[in-house]
C-alpha cells in the first residue's frame, strides 16, 4: 500500500525517484510487471510473438537507456530507485491505456492494411483524446523522474525522456 501511494504520488509529480524503493527485488518486480502489461498492450495490436519481442525489446531498452544516462552524468548510484521510479509509472500507465488501445485496435489496423488512410472510419473523439492525454502525462511523467535523477533542469528531463522514445522507435521500425 505504501509503495502504491508513493507511485501515485510520482505519477502527480509530488515525489521524485529518490522516493522509490532502491533494492533489486522491487525494481526486479517492477520491470516484470511493466514487461507484460506492455506484452498485454501490444498484444492487442500485433501477434504474440511480435508482442513479446517488443515488450522485451522495450524493457531491456529502459533498463540499459536508465543505467546509460546516469554513467554519463557520473550518477550510477541511482540506477535502481530511477530504474524503479520508471518502471512503475511504465506499468501503471500501461494498465491505465489497456481500455483506450483496445478501443482504436481496429483502427489503428485497419489505418495498416488501408491503401488510402482517409478511408478509414476514425475512432471516438474521447478514445483519441485520452490516448494523446495520457501520452503527454507520460511525457511529463518521465521527464519528471530523469531531471530529478540527472540532478537536471527541465529540459535535460524532457530531452532524456524524448530521447528514449526515439531511441525506441528506431528499434522497432528497424524489427519491422
Amino acid at each position: 500500500m505504501v509503495f502504491a501511494r508513493r507511485v501515485i504520488e510520482l505519477m502527480l509529480l509530488r515525489r521524485g525517484p529518490q522516493d522509490m524503493p532502491g533494492d533489486s527485488t522491487t525494481l526486479i518486480g517492477c520491470a516484470a510487471a511493466y514487461c507484460i502489461l506492455l506484452f498485454l498492450q501490444v498484444g492487442l495490436l500485433l501477434p504474440a510473438g511480435a508482442a513479446a519481442l517488443q515488450a522485451g525489446l522495450a524493457t531491456a531498452l529502459l533498463a540499459l537507456y536508465v543505467r546509460t544516462v546516469l554513467r554519463i552524468r557520473q550518477l550510477p548510484n541511482r540506477f535502481n530507485q530511477t530504474a524503479t521510479a520508471l518502471f512503475a509509472s511504465g506499468a501503471t500507465l500501461t494498465l491505465v491505456m489497456l481500455a483506450p488501445t483496445h478501443v482504436m485496435a481496429p483502427y489503428l489496423q485497419a489505418l495498416g492494411e488501408a491503401s488510402d488512410p482517409q478511408s478509414v472510419t476514425m475512432p471516438p473523439s474521447f478514445v483519441t483524446l485520452s490516448y494523446v492525454a495520457m501520452g503527454l502525462w507520460g511525457l511529463a511523467i518521465y521527464s519528471h523522474i530523469y531531471r530529478n535523477a540527472l540532478d537536471g533542469s527541465l529540459w535535460l528531463g524532457v530531452g532524456a525522456a524524448v530521447a528514449f522514445e526515439v531511441l525506441l522507435l528506431l528499434a522497432f521500425s528497424v524489427l519491422g
